[in-house]
């Protein structure tokens, strides 16, 4: 990524509203992005290189399977995280400055999320499309691409607010493992679902890749559980407003200590 942005933008301050300053901050982000193809490149790049392994492997098989469904929804929130956990650290010294301005920090991060849920976009259906173009997976494309795209998104949630508790650039990006890893550990890819209880239950229901696949398998199915598949949407959607929500928080709680 570019070096921090050394200037407050001048048309930031105290007297718009929050979702004004976000549309202000949104526009000098998407600008600060498109002016790095080579950075735009490889956060895009990634996706369809993990498609094409998926496709590589699972095109053994001759069709997909549970464990693909899982891969990709892990896959989708790396994405998201990795795109996202610098992004609020790297400029910290700029968002101290426009916070004593009256930027507000919901503000910042909520136009670090806009501009970075259309990259999430790109970026799963690059990963599905890879895997399609190879291996066609059961169930309604488009839900499924909703599903993965949630998953992203909560990816980029947790990104943001990782990046904002860190002090930097690589305390952000060595915590992502510590993120990621337990969606496998608490997942019933690891062990079966009897053996679940007590705090391995409370966990593996509040993990992204969880929510994603019990889409795909309620859509994969031979007769889909549509109701199910509903549900599962709707949980997703509200974790990410958590996410998004813990995220600016903890930006609001890293400028009380500075």
């Amino acid at each position: 990524m570019s070096a921090p942005l050394t200037t407050p933008h001048p048309t930031a301050p105290a007297r718009l509203s929050r979702s004004e300053q976000s549309v202000v901050l949104a526009s000098r982000y998407r600008a600060v992005l498109l002016g790095e193809p080579g950075t735009l490149l490889v956060i895009l790049g990634q996706a369809p290189i993990l498609g094409g392994l998926c496709a590589l492997v699972w095109g053994r098989l001759g069709s997909d399977s549970a464990t693909l469904h899982f891969v990709l929804a892990l896959c989708a929130v790396w994405l998201g995280c990795t795109a996202a956990c610098r992004e609020v650290v790297r400029e910290r010294p700029v968002i101290d400055r426009e916070r004593l301005l009256g930027v507000s920090d919901s503000a910042v991060i909520l136009s670090k999320f806009k501009v970075l849920a259309v990259i999430s976009a790109l970026q799963v259906a690059l990963l599905q499309g890879t895997v399609e173009w190879n291996l066609a997976l059961r169930g309604p494309m488009l839900i499924e691409w909703g599903s993965l795209w949630l998953a992203g998104l909560a990816g980029v949630g947790l990104g943001l607010a990782v990046s904002a508790l860190a002090r930097t650039e690589p305390h952000a990006v060595g915590v992502v493992p510590l993120l990621l890893i337990p969606q496998l550990l608490f997942s019933e890819l690891a062990i079966p679902r009897g053996a679940f209880g007590g705090a391995v239950d409370v966990i593996e229901e509040l993990m992204p890749v969880a929510w994603c696949w019990r889409l795909f398998k309620a859509v994969a199915a031979p007769e889909p559980a549509w109701l199910d598949a509903l549900g599962d949407l709707s949980v997703q959607v509200g974790m990410v407003g958590v996410l998004v929500g813990v995220a600016a928080l903890s930006l609001k709680l890293t400028g009380r200590r500075t």
